[in-house]
């Protein structure tokens, strides 16, 4: 957890309103982009994301200092979803036009085997650091700028003088290489790749 994170989490654990709602709208695209991957029901995915938040707002007393707020959430998440996609009679009734069941038993299969502990997510932060490195200089700040800053491509462009055309060229590189450098943590980095 960056100090940031770390203040708003000490913060949250303080019963700070504001702190929860600055977590809540930093997590929440990358616990939605996650749980969408498994279950392909949008309204759906939104649901099981307020949980997870909610979660977060209700134990947030109950949390250990040392708690990883990133490992815990994605953990909640994962745990909601696969609840949800186990859930038979729910699945059924909710999923089977657009899922059928087989699929659904795939995506649990799958999800419950994906690692939400602390060192996987250190592992990921790892690797994004060496990634960014490993970019050319333009590329790695229209990149920075786009999927950490949240910046849009024309407010990239004008920042740094450049055409929106070269802005996607630079995001597309770096989508590229993110991928084949987190390959085996897609699920969890899901949101970088959303353009």
């Amino acid at each position: 957890m960056n100090q940031n994170e770390q203040q708003l989490f000490e913060r949250l654990r303080n019963d700070d309103e504001a702190a929860f709602k600055v977590l809540f709208n930093d997590f929440y695209p990358k616990l939605y982009y996650f749980v969408l991957e498994f279950v392909s029901v949008k309204d759906i995915a939104e649901n099981i994301v307020q949980d997870t938040l909610v979660t977060l707002w209700n134990k947030r007393n109950e949390l250990k200092d040392d708690s990883n707020l990133t490992s815990y959430l994605f953990t909640v998440a994962k745990n909601n979803a696969l609840k949800k996609l186990r859930d038979k009679r729910y699945s059924q009734k909710l999923f089977t036009n657009t899922i059928d069941v087989g699929e659904l038993d795939l995506n649990a299969e799958t999800l419950s085997a994906v690692d939400t502990s602390v060192c996987a997510f250190m592992d990921i932060e790892q690797i994004i650091q060496e990634t960014l490195a490993s970019l050319p200089p333009q590329c790695r700040k229209v990149f920075e700028l786009s999927r950490f800053q949240e910046m849009k491509n024309r407010e990239i462009a004008e920042e740094l003088n450049i055409s929106v055309k070269t802005v996607e060229k630079h995001i597309s590189k770096g989508i590229r290489t993110f991928k084949v450098a987190l390959k085996d943590y897609l699920p969890l980095v899901a949101y970088l790749f959303v353009l």
